[in-house]
C-alpha cells in the first residue's frame, strides 16, 4: 500500500473487538466488570468495530477464513489484503510505520531548517541539525572528502609489518573512535555480577554477513552476493581486480573459521556462557599472540580489574589466527570492516554498494532515494536533539499518567501469578515478587537528558567540516562518554533509548522496563480505546515486558540486576523441563515452508505466553473485554514482509514470526478456547496437555 494510508487509522477511535464476529456467547461483562469501569452500553459492537477506518469489518463469510482455524488471518486479513510492501520496503509492520510517521514529522523540521536562511546559536539542537543535514546532503563535498579522515588509520593497518604493528593499529582505531573488526573490541557496560558498578567488555569479532548465514546452506546464495559486495568494496578502495577477488577469498575462508568458534545467536543472551571475568594477566594467556598489556593502553581500558569476555572459544580462534602467515588477510579484514562501517557516510559509490547489498539481502527492489536516505541518517547521527524535539511537540503527560495505571495492575497481577505457581517455593516467590517491587519504570523520556547530547557538536561545511569527520566526531562521543562512566556508580535513572523510539524493552542489569514516548499511541495504545482493546494493546505489550524478568535469561538475574542463580536446583529443573516443552511446541511450527526455532526463541515466546496469561487473569471472565484483547493484540502484529527478509528473520530474530506469535500464543491459553469454543476439530486447537508456558 501506500505508506500514509494506514496514518489515518492511527487518528481514528479503535474499539478493535475484531474477533467475536459471530460466537462470542454474551456481550455482558462477567465476574470483572468492575476491573475498567467500563459501560458496555457505549462501546461499538464487533459488527461495526472497523467503521471509518478505512478498513473493512473481517468477516468470516466473506474471507473464507475462520478465526477458530487462523486467528491471525482472520483479524488481519483485510488490512493485509490492502497492504502492497513498497519497492523501499522489507517489511510493514505496525512497529515500521508509526516510525515512518515519527520519521516524516522529523524530516519536516529538517526541511524548515535547512530552507530557512538563519544561523542559530553554536550547540543549539537547531545548529546541529541544520548543519548536519548539510554535511550528510552535499555529495560534492562528500565525494572530494572521501575517506580522508580515516586515511591515516586505514594506512596504518594497510602498512603494519608484523601481527604486533597490525594489532597495535587496529587497537588505537578502536579506543579512539569505537571501530572492530577481529580485535581490540570493548565496551563499557554494567557488570552483571555487580549492577551498581561499570565493567570492560571485550567484544566478539565483526561477523559481517553473520554465523546465522555462513554456515545455513539455504542461504548461500546470500553468501555469494554478499562477497561480491566485498570485492566490489575493495576495488572502489583500490585493488585491482586480481587484488580485490584474492582478498574476498581470504576474508571469507577467515570469517568461515571465525564462526565456526562463534557462539550462537541465542547463547549471546545467556549470561552463563558470556560472563567470563578475566583479569589483565588471564588475558594474556587467553591471547597469547598478543602483547595484552600495551593493546588495552591503546584502548585506554588499561588498569581495570577485571574484563569480560564474552565469546571464549571465538577469542581462542581470534587468537590461533594471529600469525605472520595471516597478516595480509587480517589487514584486509580490518579494512573491508572499516569501509562497511562508514560506507553510507562517505561518497556517493561507497554509498551506493552498501545500499545495493542491504536491498539485495532484504528483498528491496528500490532505494529510499537522495533525500529520504539523507534525512534518515541526520536522525541517527543526532538522537537525543530529534528526541527532545518529539517530546516536546507530542508527548501527553495524561497518556502517560493512564499508562502508569496500566502498568501497576500488571504488576499487581504478575504478582498474583507468581503466588499461585505450585512448582516454586514460597522462599523463590518472595524473591519473585521483590523483583516485581523493585522493578523500575522508565515511561516517556529522561529526567535529565543524557551528556552525550551537549557533548556532540556538529562542524559545518563552512569550517572544514564533513560527513564524515563529524561521525569520527560522534564516534568518539560515544567511546568519551563510556570511558567516563569506569570508576562511577551506576546512574539507573539515565536512559540509553531515545523517546521517539517505536518498540518497549526489559533491562536485566537495571531491572527496569522502558516505554519510550513514541510507543503511547495507536495502534498500541489510545486513550478512547475501551478497556480490553488497551490491555490487549500496550497492556499486551508491557506484560510481555514485564515477564522478561522471568524470561530463560532474565530470571538469572536478582531485583537488583546482578547474575545470581535465586531458584533452588529443584525449581531450575522444573524451570529448564517446561522451557524445553516451550521449546518443542515452537519447533512444530513453520513459516514460509521453514521450521520456527524454538531455542532461538525461547526467550521471546516466554515472555509472550506470560503475557497472555497475565492480561487474560486481569480480565477474567469478562468474555467482552477477552474478545477485545485478543483480536487488539492480533491486530497489532500485522505484518507483510518480503521473502528475503522473512529468511533473515527466522535465521537472527530471537521473536517468532508475528503469525507465529499470535496463533502459538492464544493456542495455549485455556480463556481463547472459553470465549471462542475451540474444539479438536479447528486448526487453533491444542490440546490441554500440550499446551505450554512457564507462567500459567
Amino acid at each position: 500500500m501506500k505508506r500514509r494510508l494506514l496514518a489515518l487509522v492511527l487518528a481514528a477511535s479503535m474499539a478493535i473487538q475484531l474477533a467475536g464476529c459471530g460466537n462470542v456467547r454474551s456481550a455482558q461483562a462477567e465476574g470483572s466488570a468492575g476491573r475498567g469501569d467500563r459501560d458496555l452500553s457505549t462501546e461499538q459492537s464487533a459488527a461495526n468495530a472497523f467503521d471509518g477506518l478505512g478498513v473493512e469489518s473481517p468477516a468470516p463469510d466473506t474471507s473464507g477464513v475462520r478465526y477458530q482455524d487462523d486467528y491471525y488471518e482472520y483479524v488481519n486479513k483485510n488490512l493485509l489484503d490492502k497492504i502492497e510492501l513498497n519497492a523501499t520496503d522489507a517489511q510493514w509492520n505496525w512497529f515500521g510505520e508509526l516510525n515512518a510517521v515519527v520519521s516524516e514529522e522529523m524530516e519536516e523540521i529538517i526541511r524548515e531548517l535547512s530552507m530557512d536562511g538563519n544561523t542559530y546559536e553554536r550547540g543549539s539542537s537547531a545548529q546541529k541539525i541544520k548543519d548536519m543535514y548539510e554535511c550528510v546532503s552535499n555529495m560534492e563535498n562528500r565525494n572530494a572528502t572521501g575517506l580522508g579522515p580515516l586515511k591515516p588509520h586505514m594506512d596504518s593497518i594497510r602498512n603494519a609489518g608484523s601481527i604486533a604493528e597490525y594489532v597495535d593499529a587496529v587497537a588505537k582505531l578502536s579506543g579512539e573512535f569505537g571501530f572492530s573488526s577481529i580485535i581490540g573490541g570493548f565496551t563499557v557496560m554494567q557488570d552483571k555480577m555487580d549492577s551498581n558498578q561499570y565493567a570492560v567488555y571485550m567484544m566478539y569479532a565483526d561477523t559481517l554477513i553473520g554465523k546465522e548465514y555462513i554456515e545455513n546452506s539455504a542461504a548461500q546464495e546470500y553468501v555469494r552476493l554478499y562477497f561480491d559486495y566485498v570485492e566490489d568494496m575493495l576495488l572502489e578502495f583500490g585493488m585491482d581486480a586480481a587484488q580485490a577477488a584474492a582478498s574476498a577469498d581470504s576474508i571469507e575462508a577467515l570469517l568461515r573459521d571465525i564462526c565456526a568458534s562463534t557462539l550462537t545467536t541465542e547463547q549471546y543472551y545467556d549470561p552463563s556462557i558470556t560472563y567470563n571475568a578475566y583479569t589483565a594477566e588471564e588475558l594474556q594467556q587467553l591471547y597469547t599472540n598478543v602483547d595484552v598489556e600495551k593493546m588495552l593502553k591503546e584502548l585506554n581500558v588499561a588498569g581495570q580489574d577485571k574484563y569480560i569476555v564474552m565469546d571464549v572459544g571465538q577469542a581462542q580462534k581470534i587468537n590461533s589466527l594471529l600469525v605472520e602467515e595471516n597478516l595480509q588477510a587480517l589487514k584486509d579484514y580490518s579494512t573491508f570492516v572499516m569501509l562497511n562501517d562508514v560506507a553510507e557516510y562517505t561518497t556517493e559509490t561507497y554509498a551506493k554498494l552498501n545500499d545495493d547489498i542491504h536491498n539485495a539481502l532484504y528483498g528491496i527492489t528500490e532505494s529510499w532515494g537522495d533525500e529520504k536516505t539523507w534525512m534518515g541518517l541526520t536522525q541517527d547521527l543526532l538522537p537525543w536533539d530529534f528526541g527532545m524535539i518529539f517530546v516536546e511537540q507530542h508527548f501527553s503527560e495524561k497518556d502517560k499518567q493512564d499508562v502508569e495505571g496500566i502498568i501497576e495492575l500488571i504488576l499487581e497481577e504478575y504478582e498474583e501469578i507468581i503466588k499461585r505457581q505450585e512448582w516454586m517455593s514460597e522462599a523463590t516467590k518472595q524473591k519473585a515478587i521483590r523483583k516485581l517491587e523493585t522493578m523500575q519504570v522508565k515511561i516517556g523520556y529522561p529526567d535529565e537528558w543524557p551528556k552525550a547530547k551537549d557533548m556532540m557538536q556538529v562542524t559545518p561545511i563552512s569550517e572544514g567540516g564533513s560527513l564524515l569527520s563529524n561521525l569520527l566526531v560522534s564516534m568518539q562521543v560515544s567511546i568519551d562518554y563510556s570511558l567516563g562512566l569506569l570508576g562511577t556508580t551506576v546512574d539507573r535513572s539515565e536512559w540509553d533509548v531515545t523517546p521517539q523510539t517505536i518498540n518497549a524493552m526489559y533491562d536485566p542489569v537495571n531491572n527496569e522496563i522502558v516505554f519510550p514516548a513514541a510507543i503511547l499511541q495507536a495502534p498500541f495504545y489510545d486513550s478512547s480505546y475501551s478497556y480490553g482493546a488497551n490491555l490487549g494493546g500496550i497492556g499486551y505489550i508491557i506484560a510481555h515486558e514485564v515477564s522478561h524478568a522471568f524470561d530463560a535469561n532474565g530470571a538469572l538475574y536478582d531485583e537488583y540486576g546482578n547474575y545470581n542463580v535465586w531458584w533452588t536446583e529443584e525449581e531450575m529443573a522444573e524451570y529448564e523441563r517446561l522451557s524445553q516443552s516451550i521449546v518443542d511446541y515452537y519447533d512444530g511450527y513453520e513459516f514460509m515452508g521453514m521450521p520456527v526455532n524454538g531455542t532461538l526463541t525461547l526467550s521471546e515466546n516466554i515472555a509472550d505466553l506470560g503475557a497472555l496469561t497475565c492480561i487474560a487473569s486481569i480480565i477474567g471472565n469478562d468474555r467482552r473485554a477477552l474478545d477485545e484483547a485478543f483480536g487488539q493484540m492480533a491486530y497489532n502484529w500485522a505484518c507483510e514482509s518480503t521473502e528475503s527478509y522473512a529468511l533473515y528473520l527466522l535465521n537472527v530474530d530471537t521473536h517468532s514470526p508475528n503469525k507465529i506469535r499470535v496463533n502459538a500464543v492464544l493456542s495455549s491459553c485455556d480463556a481463547f478456547y472459553e470465549i471462542y469454543e475451540i474444539g479438536p476439530k479447528d486448526g487453533m486447537y491444542v490440546a490441554p496437555e500440550d499446551r505450554v508456558g512457564i507462567w500459567r
